[in-house]
């Protein structure tokens, strides 16, 4: 794994970015854990913050899922779709909600599904 350079931006970007490429390139496996962070930092030149930055966006992109006191992992497929597709369920009846709620308030005289 190194830094890409070729990604503008912030350096943590650049962690991520290089992260990223190892997966797709199979240096980094589905369920493979990660090294430590400290590790990390001196592989690719940078402070502990911005590896844990680059971890927690990999996160957010679903490539990669962290267990508390056991370390990071790289996501494998089937675990990250489902989660994905949970995620969008959920956003899925907050939308109903809100919209729902949106037009409680712009015509009261409307009555709830509760009633």
């Amino acid at each position: 794994m190194k830094l890409d350079d070729k990604v503008a931006g912030p350096a943590y970007l650049q962690v991520a970015s290089g992260i990223r490429e190892a997966i797709a390139a199979g240096e980094l496996k589905p369920g493979e854990k990660l090294p430590a962070g400290p590790k990390l930092a001196a592989t690719f030149g940078v402070a502990l913050m911005t590896v844990r930055r680059a971890i927690e966006t990999l996160q957010s992109e679903g490539l990669l899922r962290s267990a508390p006191g056991v370390g990071v992992f790289v996501a494998t497929p089937g675990n990250n779709g489902s989660e994905l597709a949970s995620l969008r369920a959920d956003i899925d009846a907050l939308r109903q909600r809100v919209e729902h709620l949106e037009q409680l308030v712009s015509d009261p005289s409307q009555p709830s599904k509760a009633e």
